[in-house]
């Protein structure tokens, strides 16, 4: 199988605050943040996407990552329904 392995993130919602309900990483660390009035599913799995994307990009110089790099944005953009890269069409 040779299939390229992403680091694994968790997040987990944090409604402690009544006004606002907040995407955390698996370390506390603030991710996202919607009005508790209504966030949707949707938003949330998008704003994961995005912060997982970002934390790739960050992360990939240091770890040597470029090719999981280019992986990711390809799923990523695959998911966005965008050509790979993200550029438009």
């Amino acid at each position: 199988m040779d299939e390229e392995m992403l680091p694994k993130f968790n997040y987990y919602i944090d409604e402690s605050d009544p006004d606002i309900v907040v995407l955390r990483r698996q370390d506390g660390s603030f991710a996202a943040a919607f009005s508790a009035r209504g966030p949707t599913i949707e938003g949330i799995v998008e704003a994961t996407k995005e912060d997982y994307r970002k934390l790739i990009e960050a992360h990939a110089g240091s770890m040597d990552l470029r090719e999981a790099l280019r992986a990711a944005r390809s799923e990523f953009c695959r998911a966005k329904g965008e050509p790979k890269g993200g550029e438009q069409q």
